[in-house]
């Protein structure tokens, strides 16, 4: 019985300092971002490609976003899983499908409207590219 006792708050002592450690750290979560998003670009990070996607981004720092690129009357489809995490003002967007991870400039424009700017993408400078996030939840 005084094993149990002893051996309790030890196990308690480590389960609390991993998930501190997972918890805390550089990476923050804006709230506002959650959610399902949906946006639109046309000749802005590819010459001559039209894109639309749909993006929904969760309170646990993971996302799930599916695109839909027009190129000379070619459509192609594409779905894309990764983390994302905000810092400093600063947006990141690791994809599991490429691992790299996107950097941008942010700011919420208001409830519904949230405009990126490109500072890094795909492991590249990149500071042209800015497009907008429209909200789509339903309340």
């Amino acid at each position: 019985m005084k094993k149990t006792f002893f051996i309790i708050p030890i196990v308690l002592m480590i389960l609390s300092f991993s998930v501190f450690s997972f918890t805390s750290g550089d990476k923050q979560y804006d709230s506002k971002l959650v959610g399902i998003w949906k946006g639109f670009e046309a000749d802005k990070e590819t010459k001559g490609v039209e894109k639309h996607w749909i993006q929904e981004r969760f309170k646990n720092g993971t996302y799930v976003i599916m695109f839909t690129a027009k190129q000379d009357c070619e459509i192609e489809t594409l779905t894309e899983k990764g983390k994302w995490w905000t810092k400093d003002g600063k947006f990141y967007e690791l994809s599991n499908n490429s691992k790299n991870t996107d950097i941008y400039n942010y700011e919420v424009k208001n409830p519904q409207v949230v405009e990126f700017k490109s500072i890094q993408l795909s492991g590249e400078k990149n500071d042209t590219y800015i497009f907008s996030d429209y909200r789509m939840d339903v309340d």
